[in-house]
């Protein structure tokens, strides 16, 4: 019976790993889908029913996560066990997170999860008395455009080789399954035992994917590319180039919140003075207030 458990543990650590692997080369954890359906609640004062299924630290899932704490749209997190997918069984084809729940509607990736928000009508509301620029503008500018597939396509995925640079880093990422309620004692040891080392090994791959040598290094340079070409040194307040952030900003700012408590986050973002960090602290106050 205890090998047959073994060989069972092996069999999902394989297959964590292999999917982990081919989400991350792709440079998504779930950014390639299609909406099922989208609301068609109409009604500006109604709340939405929004439950979003995640990994705490996937950098597309707090991409999602920023829209929907700038708006003040409430929303329920459910936290899914990476290893055996049970929170999302309901989705029988798609099978990454993030996936949303919105109104009863199931839409699947990131990307089209945020289009959908932008369709919600309280989502809208809230988003234009809080911000002056045009839809079309705060999401389809020039800028806005090129920031969100920098933080999609660049800067998420040279994260995952940070955070997990050795399997003492990657067992520290995985830590939060510590604070997640509905997972038992056995579930989170497994987790954090079997995802670690996936994602340890899902980061190597990604490290050579893209021929990295130096990860720290490979962070900070697109991080000074945000810097002086995004916020332009520091003369601008946001990406947008305006007093208010666009769906740009939001972007880099949820792929950068993804690894908040974690030491890059501390080295990178809070360890240094400069544009970022007093673009990053007012990212903050504009998701808060």
């Amino acid at each position: 019976m205890f090998p047959t458990k073994i060989a069972h543990n092996r069999q999902v650590f394989i297959k964590y790993a292999r999917g982990i692997q081919k989400a991350s080369l792709s440079s998504t954890c779930s950014d390639a889908s299609s909406i099922d359906n989208t609301s068609n609640n109409s009604d500006t004062t109604s709340t939405p029913n929004i439950s979003l299924f995640q990994y705490a630290i996937c950098p597309f899932c707090n991409i999602n996560k920023a829209l929907l704490a700038y708006t003040k749209t409430p929303y329920t997190v459910i936290e899914v066990n990476p290893l055996t997918k049970d929170e999302i069984k309901f989705s029988k084809e798609y099978r990454k997170v993030p996936i949303a729940m919105i109104d009863g509607s199931q839409v699947n990736d990131s990307k089209n999860i945020n289009d959908a928000l932008l369709n919600v009508p309280f989502v809208m509301k809230n988003l234009s008395q809080k911000n002056d620029l045009p839809l079309e503008s705060f999401k389809d500018s020039p800028s806005a455009r090129r920031w969100e597939t920098f933080a999609r396509e660049d800067l998420a995925p040279i994260l995952y080789p940070n955070i997990c640079s050795s399997l003492g880093d990657s067992y520290q990422a995985f830590g939060y399954v510590n604070q997640v309620d509905n997972f038992t004692t056995t579930q989170k040891f497994l987790i954090r035992g079997v995802g670690s080392l996936a994602m340890y090994f899902a980061a190597s791959k990604i490290k050579s994917k893209r021929k990295i040598v130096d990860e720290r290094e490979a962070l900070t340079h697109a991080l000074a590319q945000w810097e002086e070409e995004g916020l332009k040194g520091g003369e601008n307040m946001f990406g947008s180039g305006s007093g208010v952030p666009d769906m740009g900003d939001l972007c880099v700012y949820g792929v950068l919140k993804s690894v908040s408590g974690l030491k890059v986050h501390d080295d990178i973002i809070l360890g240094k003075s400069g544009a970022v960090l007093d673009w990053y602290l007012r990212m903050e106050n504009e998701t808060k207030k």
